[in-house]
C-alpha cells in the first residue's frame, strides 16, 4: 500500500501524476508560521468559517464537502521554509501527524456515510528539513518518481 505522505523532485512530475486532480500549492516561503500555513490552507482549499487552529484544519480536512473535487492534492514547496519561524518542534510535528492522519482516514470512509467520498494526497518538494522531519516523526513516504 503506498504511504500518505509522498515526496518529489519537481512540479513537474507532480503534474505527470495529478493533472486532472485539484491541486493546492502550498509555498514554505508563505508558511513560514503556524499562522501563516493556516492562512494559506484556508485561503487554497476555499475553507469557509476557519478558526486558525490545528483542531479547525484538522475538522475542515476532514470535510472537504464544499470542494467539488473528489481528490485534492497538498503540494508543500519550498520545504526548508516551511513553518520554519515556529520555535517548538512540536507544532511542526502535529501538523505533520494531522495531515498522515487525515489522508487516511478518507480512505475508510465508507459508502453509506453522509460525506461525499474524497481523497487527500500530500506531497512533498525533497528537501533536507522536510526528510529529516518525516524520518523524525518515523513516518512513512515515497517517492512520487518510484509510484506506477
Amino acid at each position: 500500500m503506498t504511504p500518505n505522505i509522498l515526496i518529489c523532485q519537481t512540479e513537474r512530475e507532480l503534474e505527470a501524476h495529478f493533472a486532472n486532480d485539484f491541486i493546492a500549492n502550498i509555498d514554505g516561503k508563505h508558511a513560514l508560521t503556524l499562522r501563516q500555513f493556516y492562512e494559506e490552507m484556508a485561503d487554497l482549499l476555499e475553507i469557509p468559517n476557519f478558526g486558525f487552529t490545528l483542531e479547525a484544519l484538522n475538522e475542515s480536512l476532514n470535510d472537504l464537502q464544499w470542494l467539488e473535487d473528489e481528490r485534492v492534492v497538498l503540494y508543500f514547496t519550498n520545504t526548508n521554509e516551511f513553518i520554519s519561524k515556529e520555535r517548538d518542534p512540536a507544532k511542526i510535528s502535529s501538523v505533520l501527524s494531522i495531515l498522515e492522519a487525515t489522508a487516511e482516514d478518507w480512505k475508510w470512509v465508507d459508502d453509506d456515510e453522509p460525506l461525499d467520498r474524497k481523497e487527500i494526497i500530500i506531497v512533498f518538494e525533497d528537501s533536507p528539513k522536510i526528510r529529516q522531519l518525516l524520518d523524525g516523526e518515523s513516518m512513512a513516504y515515497a517517492h512520487l518518481a518510484e509510484l506506477k
